[in-house]
């Protein structure tokens, strides 16, 4: 297995140490940039502004839930189009499932968003799945 690309987080303190950064695969390298492009707010990277997805700008919007996920569908799709030149051919889907949390003193409505992309590695052709669930919108209905 190819093990030529660096893993994240960065550990910039080994760097300055002289000692080897722990690497990874090609595809483990896609996968853990798209799931920094997904955990990443708009103008959240100083050094460009628009690099992130939709997602957490439209957290708590009030659209329905299909326009919703539309909108994150195609945010992502022109993210990984613009950040991740690796992959072509890229399809998302979106999935939302909501949950009730109960405390001893509070009930708590979370949402929790599945993101799936279906693509292929532009140098192999070989196909690349992946598909990250992450919890967004604590909402109290206290």
């Amino acid at each position: 297995m190819e093990k030529g690309y660096y893993t994240l987080p960065m550990d910039f303190e080994s760097i300055l140490e002289r000692r080897q950064h722990p690497q990874c695969s090609l595809k483990e390298s896609i996968h853990q940039h798209l799931y920094l492009l997904l955990v990443t707010h708009f103008g959240e990277a100083r050094y460009d502004p628009s690099y992130g997805c939709e997602l957490w700008e439209s957290d708590f919007s009030l659209m329905s839930q299909l326009k919703w996920k539309d909108v994150i569908r195609e945010s992502f799709e022109q993210s990984i189009a613009r950040y991740e030149p690796r992959l072509t051919q890229v399809k998302v889907r979106v999935e939302v499932e909501e949950f009730d949390l109960m405390t001893k003193t509070n009930r708590f409505v979370r949402k929790r968003v599945g993101l799936g992309v279906e693509a292929f590695i532009t140098r192999t052709n070989e196909s690349f799945s992946f598909f990250e669930r992450i919890f967004i919108s604590p909402l109290s209905t206290d």
